[in-house]
């Protein structure tokens, strides 16, 4: 029998918002797990506190941009729109049906008088990562980090051809190494300056701020990069550092790494990153620290140079370089290069081969590459930061940014990844509980079962 429903929108109903909103919603996890009343004590010296009308309440103010980058709405205008019917919204931000909801232009007047100066933004995020670790899903001892690039609000067509003159970066702590080996040698020692090239970049007069970022088999434009770090333990995202698009990812790891350190108080024992990051530089941190670190396969010189020297084999403790089959040794005789590297000839120096004084620093961490241990490490980063990034992109309107400037995007962007390390926490920690629930269950009954035995009697 076929059944057609009648008008009903202008019946009267008598419910209430908690029977509204399925005990299901991510919303009720999210609200069941996280405290958000940090953030009242957070911007209190932002607000007056004994002039001027009643302000919205700070906390509905962010969780517009929570709701927003959660269910990945394109815009804080649909957004709003989508608050004012949507009963999952209004629960979570406390506002029942009848109650005006904020307009979408509330949070960015708020944003331009009252937070682009502050640091609440960083705050917010550090504090959801401090939850997490107080909730035991964050240890900081093992972290991937990698970066990715976010399109800028710009036209990749619209741009002004710059010319910058750029100070090579130099290593101070490797030109005292080259100078203390010529030194040993009784050499004369290098005199280095500050040298300076002209780079060849594109501005955008769009936005300025951005970078234009060209990469192998990537899309060309201007961009921004995320530069973020997770934990391993269940995939927190501790840090996302925002740069322009032609920033090189090995750039700002090492302070990024310092400030998580001092930032988390973490103790890092192990790093999983990409050969992007395969620089002295960095191999000297992670070993000065004393932390375990892969790095991706990175191949230098050319394919001839390389299977030259395959042809050898170094003895380490008599600094000699020898032919595997013919035997003959290559020897040091005390030339080495402004950049490092050493030269090994034969007497009749009609062979040579080269070696940086630092080689003993890049084969530690050959080794750990190709150990059992950093091969399982190295597997684990695409599934750790990569996975991280794809949920961004995927599920929370990152591939974009919609606003321009670097302090702009990082601000979004440590509320984007605040409201995505929510959610991580909210479904992880009720794993936990539904697990700890069917074992206190299962735990019962037995006590149960055990008692009721011991009062049993059999009558034959």
């Amino acid at each position: 029998m076929i059944s057609i429903n009648r008008n009903i929108q202008s019946e009267i109903l008598i419910t209430t918002m908690e029977e509204l909103v399925p005990q299901e919603s991510l919303f009720r996890k999210i609200d069941k797990y996280i405290d958000f009343t940090f953030i009242y004590e957070k911007v209190e010296h932002l607000y007056s506190k004994d002039n001027g009308r009643p302000s919205i309440d700070p906390v509905i103010l962010f969780k517009l941009v929570f709701i927003q980058t959660i269910d990945g709405i394109k815009s804080m205008r649909k957004t709003c729109e989508k608050i004012k019917v949507d009963a999952e919204y209004r629960w979570f931000l406390g506002i029942p049906f009848g109650n005006e909801t904020p307009h979408f232009s509330t949070f960015s007047k708020n944003y331009e008088r009252r937070f682009k100066d502050s640091k609440i933004f960083e705050e917010i995020f550090i504090e959801i990562v401090n939850q997490a670790i107080k909730y035991k899903l964050v240890d900081g001892k093992i972290l991937y980090t990698d970066s990715t690039h976010k399109k800028a609000n710009a036209n990749k067509n619209k741009y002004e051809d710059k010319i910058e003159i750029v100070a090579k970066k130099r290593r101070e702590w490797l030109e005292e190494e080259i100078n203390e080996e010529r030194r040993k040698q009784g050499k004369k020692e290098f005199e280095y300056k500050e040298e300076y090239e002209e780079k060849h970049t594109k501005e955008s007069t769009t936005d300025k701020e951005s970078g234009y970022y060209h990469r192998d088999n990537k899309e060309k434009g201007f961009m921004y990069l995320d530069h973020r770090t997770v934990d391993h333990k269940a995939n927190i995202i501790v840090d996302a550092h925002v740069t322009k698009g032609n920033v090189h990812d090995s750039l700002p790891y090492t302070d990024r790494l310092d400030y998580i350190e001092t930032t988390y108080n973490f103790k890092i024992e192990k790093v999983a990153i990409d050969s992007g990051y395969d620089t002295l530089d960095i191999k000297k941190y992670l070993h000065d620290k004393n932390i375990f670190g892969v790095i991706g396969y990175r191949r230098y010189g050319t394919k001839e140079s390389r299977e030259e020297k395959r042809k050898y084999y170094y003895l380490k403790d008599i600094d000699v370089y020898v032919e595997k089959e013919t035997g003959e040794i290559l020897q040091y005789f005390g030339k080495i290069d402004r950049n490092g590297y050493k030269t090994y000839t034969n007497i009749e120096k009609d062979k040579k081969i080269s070696r940086h004084i630092k080689q003993d620093l890049n084969d530690k961490f050959i080794k750990n590459r190709l150990s059992e241990e950093g091969k399982k490490l190295y597997k684990f980063r695409k599934e750790k930061v990569e996975r991280s990034f794809a949920d961004s992109k995927q599920n929370h309107g990152y591939r974009y940014a919609m606003y321009k400037g670097i302090k702009k995007n990082q601000h979004y962007t440590w509320l984007i990844c605040a409201a995505q390390n929510m959610k991580n926490i909210a479904l992880k920690r009720e794993k936990v509980d539904e697990k700890a629930s069917t074992y206190n269950y299962i735990f019962v009954s037995v006590n149960k079962l055990v008692k009721n035995v011991g009062k049993t009697f059999f009558i034959f």
